[in-house]
Order: C-alpha cells, then sequence, then structure tokens
C-alpha cells in the first residue's frame, strides 16, 4: 500500500484533543488513499507549530530520522491505547510505549512559574513528551469514556465527545457524518 504524503496541505484537527489529533495524522487508514501527515520532520514540526506545542524559533533534533521514528511509535501507541480503551481493553503493549516515552521526555523537564508549567528541555521533548503526558493526563481523567471513534470504516479517527448527551457518532459532520447520510439517503432511494 503506498502512503500519499504531504508537506503543504494543513492537518483538520477534529480529535478535540492534542494526543487525539496526534493519533488522526493518518487519513484513510487502512485503505488504498491512506495519507501520512507528517511522514517527515518537516510537516512534523509544522503539526506541532500549527497545534501551538512549539513555536517558528524551534529547531528540529539534529538525529532527524530518529525522531520521526519516535513520533511514529508515539503515534501507534497513542492510537493503540486509545482504541483500546474505546474497547474495553487496556492495550498493554501500547500503554508501555507510551509511558516509555513519556519517561524519555520527562527526564529534562522542570516545572516553572506559578502557575506551574511543566517545560520540556528539548524540541523533541517539547512535541512527543507534551503529546504522551497530554495523552496520560486524558487516559486518567473521567474524560475518557467520552473518548470515541468516527464510525466509518474509511475513517477511524479518534475524537472526543463533548456533546451533551454523549451521542456523536463522527469525528466531522461537515465530512464523515455528510457521507453517511448520503449514503443512508441512497439506500432509501434504491429500496423505496
Amino acid at each position: 500500500m503506498t502512503l500519499r504524503t504531504s508537506d503543504q496541505a494543513p492537518i483538520h484537527r477534529v480529535g478535540g484533543h492534542v494526543a487525539l489529533d496526534f493519533a488522526n495524522t493518518v487519513s484513510w487508514r487502512g485503505t488504498p488513499r491512506q495519507f501520512d501527515h507528517i511522514e517527515s520532520v518537516p510537516a512534523l514540526m509544522r503539526w506541532a507549530e500549527e497545534t501551538g506545542l512549539i513555536d517558528q524559533s524551534a529547531a528540529a533534533p539534529e538525529d532527524e530520522e530518529a525522531f520521526l521514528a519516535r513520533a511514529h511509535r508515539l503515534r501507534a501507541a497513542v492510537r493503540g491505547t486509545f482504541e483500546g480503551a474505546v474497547a474495553g481493553t487496556e492495550a498493554k503493549r501500547d500503554r508501555a510505549a507510551l509511558l516509555d516515552i513519556a519517561r524519555e521526555c520527562l527526564a529534562s523537564a522542570e516545572l516553572t512559574g506559578l502557575p506551574t508549567e511543566l517545560r520540556f528541555a528539548s524540541t523533541e521533548g517539547a512535541i512527543l513528551g507534551a503529546i504522551a503526558w497530554a495523552a496520560i493526563t486524558l487516559l486518567s481523567s473521567e474524560r475518557i469514556s467520552r473518548v470515541k471513534i468516527c464510525e466509518p470504516d474509511s475513517c477511524r479517527w479518534l475524537f472526543l465527545d463533548t456533546t451533551k448527551n454523549g451521542s456523536r457518532r463522527w469525528c466531522d459532520m461537515g465530512a464523515c457524518g455528510n457521507r453517511a447520510k448520503v449514503a443512508q439517503h441512497r439506500v432509501r432511494q434504491k429500496t423505496a
């Protein structure tokens, strides 16, 4: 399967949480249209800047290949961990990978100021550490029960359902929701 990539297109963020949005940086997962939005360090740096994890002055780590490999490892761990949570399982291997990356990044982090802020010593920590920490924080909160997976098999993006009654079914009503409603309408038209 070929992964299409682009270092130009902005990434649509609909997860409602930075860790979920990071897990969603692969579109059309498992289909011939699969598209990796962060297949390069420049794309990852741009995503991190767009989400506010770093600013324009942040420099990419010297070992870009290792940095990108850890980012992809974290993305897989976050994805697997939250898919497991939605399914009601622990996804122990993914949780262990998530914790390993969090430990690596937290080793050189510090708490500063009042109110206290967690600061990472490197660009890698500012990106990967912040995502890992955010994922762990979400996993340990009551909001974990509000994490869902978009229904269409061609999407399967993770999102935080913030609706009052917890009835959200799609990552984005304007995309997956509309496609589902059009498909339902076509089925009704054929059977009418």
